[in-house]
């Protein structure tokens, strides 16, 4: 569920700046600038960043809310998610190509967890709250609209 909120953070922080800044509607590409560096920094940076934090101090919940047994390789994942959200943090002041490696290390990880959790359903018939569901539903779906804006965004800036 925490990824839906996050994503909806996300679309609404970016709605809200485009409503206030005339300059960010400007144009299609600038549109879509605008909703993917929201999505970079709140979906990719922060929301990483609070998984780190559960996965590294609080993996006992963590692994029970994902259906799991905790595990010494919890605070591997932690750090994983800290890279990518630090990544995600950073696209606040690095821009062009760094936005478009961000949003593929983000798609590469999370798409792998979708994975990991398909099996985890299909194996071991794991429906828990953070394995299954609108969960699932949003670790495969934004991947790939953050990677199709990021794309976007490169081939509109090349044309500016």
């Amino acid at each position: 569920m925490f990824q839906v909120v996050f994503v909806l953070l996300s679309l609404v922080a970016a709605s809200i700046h485009l409503a206030l800044s005339p300059t960010s509607r400007s144009s299609k590409a600038a549109i879509a600038r605008t909703y993917l560096l929201y999505l970079l920094f709140i979906y990719v940076g922060l929301m990483r960043l609070l998984t780190a934090y559960a996965h590294v101090f609080r993996p006992i919940e963590t692994s029970a809310s994902i259906g799991w047994s905790t595990s010494p390789y919890e605070y591997e994942v932690g750090m994983a998610d800290l890279t990518v959200g630090v990544l995600g943090v950073l696209c606040l002041w690095f821009r062009g190509n760094f936005w478009l490696a961000t949003a593929i290390a983000n798609a590469v990880w999370l798409l792998g967890d979708a994975v990991g959790h398909i099996r985890q359903i299909t194996i071991n018939n794991n429906h828990a709250a953070n394995n299954a569901g609108i969960f699932l539903v949003a670790e495969i779906v934004t991947p790939f609209i953050i990677l199709f804006l990021a794309i976007y965004n490169r081939s509109a800036t090349a044309k500016e």
